[in-house]
């Protein structure tokens, strides 16, 4: 990153950590302040994806679709994407759709209808067995969205409270790195579950481990991007 980048983080997290000590909601403000300045994807990430209902209510549909493709941010992007999606029905508008044509999305890197092909085929799948069988299926084994929706999936299972198939958090944080791909992705929504119900990770902290990871770990930074994303919505 830029050293104009940088300091444009420290502000932000200085902000941001403030309203933490203070015990206040992170405002618009500071999110818009976030997403408009971090090029960190997943801090980034963090705040766009709080910032969903204030782009549908200040943006037009031609204007996020804009913003969408051309954002400067990966934040800005996001938001732009995730409003136009609620916008055009949600996942209601795929999971109408039949197999072969959610598959030809998802191979062509629509995570959307990946999400919706799994979310149809969930009723096969009622242990974490079974999802990393369906995983493994020779029409979806080698395509990256539907390994990620089966793993988002997973993750549930492997989450905490869960009556089957429940990771303590020291084994998912090996999985999260070691693992296959619908293996990490699931120990990163279990993290983020677990961070989420019992950690005092401050919003400072959780970007930091968010730099130290991003380039290296992704599926962990994406575990830490979740926890943030809650955090920014406190």
């Amino acid at each position: 990153m830029k050293r104009n980048g940088l300091r444009a983080l420290g502000l932000v997290t200085c902000v941001v950590a403030l309203f933490s000590i203070m015990g206040m909601a992170v405002s618009t403000d500071v999110l818009l302040g976030v997403v408009n300045n971090e090029l960190i994807t997943e801090i980034s990430n963090a705040a766009g994806l709080n910032l969903v209902d204030y782009y549908i209510a200040t943006y037009t549909a031609d204007e996020l679709t804009d913003l969408a493709a051309n954002g400067l941010t990966p934040g800005i992007r996001l938001a732009a994407d995730r409003a136009l999606f609620s916008l055009n029905g949600g996942l209601a508008t795929y999971v109408a759709m039949d197999d072969e044509t959610l598959l030809a999305m998802a191979a062509a890197g629509n995570q959307d209808a990946a999400d919706a092909y799994v979310f149809n085929h969930r009723a096969a799948v009622k242990n974490p067995a079974a999802v990393l069988a369906a995983a493994a299926a020779d029409d979806v084994a080698a395509i990256d969205t539907i390994q990620i929706a089966y793993g988002r999936l997973l993750g549930g299972f492997y989450g905490p409270g869960s009556p089957v198939g429940m990771m303590a958090e020291d084994a998912l944080l090996a999985l999260v790195i070691d693992g296959s791909l619908v293996e990490r992705v699931a120990a990163a929504t279990a993290l983020t579950t677990y961070w989420i119900l019992g950690s005092d990770m401050t919003i400072a902290q959780v970007e930091a481990q968010i730099l130290n990871y991003t380039l290296w770990h992704p599926e962990l930074a994406l575990a830490y991007q979740g926890y943030l994303t809650y955090l920014f919505s406190l």
